[in-house]
Formats: structure tokens, C-alpha cells, sequence
């Protein structure tokens, strides 16, 4: 029996405000069904600023996934985690397996903790 080999590409954009801490991801990102994938934002010049993760689907709203400030924070839908190392210059959200079903649109976002 071969196995499904079937892969879930999962979009990245870039949401960032004027004024703000410059945001950077990675055009796009793609996993084998059933593996890890690490979807990271590089934002270099950030304060005090919460980190949020959001996705997209076609035709719907952006969804919240989770936000932090700094550590290791688990996310459900999508299973996964967030992960915001000590210096927060960059910020990865691990989907523990990666599916068809979490192809979208993801955005990492950044908002005053004030």
C-alpha cells in the first residue's frame, strides 16, 4: 500500500500598520499532511507590543489563532504552538500537524500591551 503523500500549502501575508514595528514572514510555506510546520515573523524593532497570529480562509473573516508577549503559548485550532523567544525580535507558530484543512492565509500582527 503506498502512502498518501498529499501536501497542505499554507499562504503567509504580512499585516502591518504605519508607524509601526516593521513586519516581515515569508511569502508562503508548504508541509507533507501529517508533519510539523513552522510558520515564522521576524519583527526586529519591537517594543512593548503583544505578538497575534491570525488566518484566513477564502471569503471569511480573519480568524484569531493566539497572541503572547513572550514565551510558549498552545493554540487548539490549529493544534500548535506559539513560540516568542526572550529577545522578541521573531515569533513561530509550530502547527504540530499540519493538514489540508489549515491551508489559509496566516498573519502575524502586533499590538500595544497598553
Amino acid at each position: 500500500m503506498v502512502p498518501n503523500l498529499g501536501s497542505a500549502i499554507l499562504l503567509i501575508a504580512v499585516l502591518s500598520a504605519p508607524g509601526r514595528a516593521e513586519i516581515r514572514q515569508p511569502v508562503s510555506a508548504e508541509a507533507v499532511e501529517g508533519a510539523e510546520l513552522n510558520l515564522t515573523c521576524s519583527h526586529a524593532s519591537i517594543s512593548n507590543e503583544n505578538v497575534f497570529w491570525y488566518r484566513q480562509f477564502p471569503n471569511r473573516a480573519p480568524q484569531y489563532i493566539v497572541s503572547g508577549y513572550q514565551g510558549l503559548f498552545n493554540s487548539s485550532d490549529p493544534e500548535g504552538a506559539l513560540h516568542i523567544p526572550k529577545d522578541r525580535k521573531s515569533s513561530a507558530l509550530a502547527l504540530s500537524r499540519a493538514r489540508l484543512a489549515d491551508a489559509a492565509v496566516y498573519y502575524c500582527a502586533l499590538s500595544d500591551t497598553v
